[in-house]
């Protein structure tokens, strides 16, 4: 997996503080210390106002299947029905490349989808046709633009460990990018269990990292 940032809003932290500045007449500040305040009371529009434009290779069409899901975006994605498919690059799951036994099976139906694939390719079955037998582990190349509302927002979410592994994965490069642009926003960008000063799981079964909101409750009720 590979992500690069293409371009992105000049000075963002600058850009959300002189919109935050507008709704309460005052003056940005140099260190985002308006922008910071905004987020953390939940005013967040004023985040919507800077935005990156991210290039992710090396992913599979899993990943992008999921990742649409965020709504609030903006994809371009390598066409299957325009660009032929042969000998495609694919995903292998960390599950997978542990267990030697079925690393072979699963390489070997990867190869079988893809003679497969150029047979149909060849008989002169259309690309757009011819892709039915593209597995979601088939690599895909994506060009994505999201301000840093639901940057922050896809990050909560997605960096959360019950997240699956090559999403969370992508959270974190995109974070890591961020991060050598605008360190500001990257620190809010984490799992939703660490949104708040005092961490707390809101999923419906933790991962042990933080408890949940249910038990920090309970403790402080038993003090």
């Amino acid at each position: 997996m590979k992500v690069e940032i293409l371009s992105y809003t000049n000075d963002p932290v600058a850009s959300v503080e002189k919109a935050a500045c507008v709704c309460y007449d005052s003056q940005p500040t140099e260190d985002g210390r308006i922008m910071k305040a905004c987020i953390k009371s939940g005013h967040s529009s004023v985040v919507e106002h800077a935005s990156f434009e991210f290039e992710i290779s090396g992913v599979s069409r899993a990943l992008l299947a999921q990742l649409t899901r965020h709504r609030l975006a903006s994809y371009s994605v390598r066409s299957q029905r325009y660009v032929a498919e042969d000998n495609f690059s694919y995903v292998t799951p960390p599950s997978i490349k542990n267990n030697p036994d079925q690393l072979v099976t699963y390489d070997f139906m990867m190869k079988k989808l893809g003679e497969a694939y150029q047979a149909l390719v060849s008989a002169g079955i259309p690309k757009e046709d011819a892709r039915m037998l593209l597995p979601n582990a088939c690599e895909t190349k994506i060009v994505m633009t999201m301000n840093a509302r639901e940057l922050i927002n896809f990050c909560h979410e997605r960096m959360c460990s019950r997240a699956q592994w090559e999403i969370r994965e992508l959270a974190v490069k995109m974070k890591e990018k961020v991060q050598e642009i605008a360190p500001e926003i990257a620190e809010f960008m984490v799992p939703k269990c660490e949104v708040y000063e005092i961490p707390f799981c809101p999923e419906r079964k933790s991962c042990g990292r933080h408890k949940s909101l249910k038990e920090i409750v309970k403790d402080e009720q038993s003090e």
